[in-house]
């Protein structure tokens, strides 16, 4: 590591950015993610309908400081310009900044996934990619004054002169498919496909009626017709629903458009409300903090021996750094050692009342105990309120929090917690049971069997399944008491 003085932190709305680089830098690098972030938000408002938890941007001076952070597959690391690490109590970009441009596509793209689901968790593999693909095309112009998104990709433009998939064969792809989960040309073949729909989507002009055509603006037929498949609709008679043509026929509408090789792009400006500055300077880090952010990343990476060695030489030097002694405390734990793991959790959210992860974390430690008693049930809300206050929206916190009030009897709480969030992602099943067992703890049979029923007919999962099932029979069993 470099010396620490050369690290800085900057907190913007939406993001905290770090990094060994100039204040000025980290601006730039911090006001590039705001605009992306609005932009995103003005072409595709459902995205931002949720909240989601902090996001830290770290920002390395150069391949060689970066490397030990890149991921690791197979024990090989992979080499890489940015990449995106999600959690639910922190989300990760990081990226090297010497890599210049080349970087910003890459963290645009996996920043997108975030962005996306918490709209529509479970999008099918080529609405979430194709999606992401387009996104990742933001750029800007004018020293910054104007936003890009939409230009061409060129090795996907290249690649469907020669080859092309059938929109059967694209919608058929899901998560274990070889052409997803094998490097090789079907895998690049199902993102230019992909790419290229939502290209489609969004700038050509089909024969549809005008409310359909400013709908189809952001997305809306798309997403609709994606929301049909998810939910197991026929592939023929969700087309037909969502554009009022055969699949065939869309088919061959695609296939023309790809033909032209027209694209258009989206061009917004300060008059479109795209930020152009971002205020506050950036606050030096010491040594021992930076070791703290970076063991956190290491301990999302999945690599906790790695990480635990950097957060006991941070403690050392500073023994009241709150990120340190919360990654610590969640990494004993699961160790086994839940006695230190607490110990350790209790400190750091005494040294950091203002931060939103370390309350979740300590929250999450204590709803998760074997025996919930009234003590740690309090402690338990507390911490879990305090984050939510703090970051408000914020999805894991929320949904722990409700599993108190519910362990707790608070059902009434546990409703009014649940309800927005299940409104902004009527897709979270897990969220939905939630709510079905608050509202069956408060005699509201109607109310829990209205959200018990959708997930009957299409559960994400077989864990899914079995908790509607249960929720279905103690209402029965309910009602015949009665």
């Amino acid at each position: 590591m470099q010396a620490a003085a050369e690290w800085g932190g900057l907190r913007t709305p939406h993001f905290y950015v770090i990094g060994d680089a100039s204040g000025g830098r980290l601006r730039d690098v911090a006001l590039r993610f705001e605009q992306f972030r609005e932009v995103v938000t003005q072409l595709l408002p459902a995205a931002l309908r949720a909240g989601s938890a902090p996001v830290v941007v770290i920002v390395f001076p150069n391949d060689r400081s970066y490397r030990p952070f890149m991921p690791v597959v197979n024990g090989r690391t992979v080499p890489v310009a940015g990449f995106f690490v999600d959690g639910a109590d922190v989300n990760y970009i990081t990226m090297n900044i010497e890599a210049g441009e080349a970087a910003f596509p890459v963290v645009f793209h996996e920043y997108s996934h975030l962005l996306l689901s918490t709209a529509f968790a479970h999008a099918p593999i080529w609405f979430n990619e194709g999606l992401a693909e387009y996104f990742s095309t933001f750029e800007l112009t004018d020293a910054g004054r104007r936003a890009l998104i939409g230009r061409p990709i060129s090795r996907h433009v290249a690649l469907l002169r020669e080859r092309r998939l059938k929109l059967s064969q694209l919608f058929a792809i899901g998560p274990d498919s070889k052409e997803y989960t094998q490097e090789g040309v079907e895998r690049e073949l199902l993102y230019a496909q992909s790419w290229a729909l939502v290209h489609y989507a969004r700038h050509s002009e089909p024969v549809l009626s005008e409310r359909q055509r400013v709908e189809g603006r952001r997305f809306a037929s798309l997403e609709s017709l994606a929301r049909r498949l998810a939910d197991g609709e026929p592939l023929d008679e969700s087309v037909r629903a969502t554009y009022a043509m055969t699949l065939e026929e869309l088919d061959t509408e695609l296939q023309a458009y790809v033909r032209k090789q027209v694209y258009t792009h989206v061009e917004l400006s300060s008059a479109d409300s795209v930020i152009t500055r971002i205020d506050g300077e950036a606050a030096a880090i010491d040594s021992p903090e930076v070791d703290g952010w970076l063991a956190d990343l290491l301990a999302h990476l999945q690599r906790g021996p790695e990480a635990i060695p950097r957060l006991e030489r941070a403690l050392k030097a500073r023994a009241d750094l709150p990120r340190a002694l919360a990654t610590l405390g969640v990494l004993r734990i699961r160790q086994g050692d839940r006695r230190e793991g607490m110990a350790l959790l209790e400190r750091a959210v005494a040294a950091g009342p203002e931060i939103e992860s370390v309350q979740f974390e300590y929250g999450w430690a204590l709803a998760t105990e074997d025996v919930l008693d009234a003590s740690r049930a309090q402690r338990a809300r507390a911490a879990l309120e305090r984050a939510i206050a703090l970051r408000p929206g914020y999805p894991a916190a929320i949904q722990m929090l409700a599993s108190v009030y519910g362990q707790t009897g608070e059902f009434d709480k546990m409703r009014d917690l649940l309800v927005p969030l299940v409104k902004a992602v009527p897709d979270n099943q897990d969220a939905a049971l939630q709510l079905a067992a608050a509202l069956l703890g408060l005699g509201d049979f109607p109310g829990a069997r209205s959200l018990i029923g959708p997930i009957l007919a299409r559960p994400r999962n077989e864990e899914m399944r079995a908790r509607a099932r249960t929720l279905l029979g103690q209402i029965s069993r309910l009602q015949q008491q009665r």
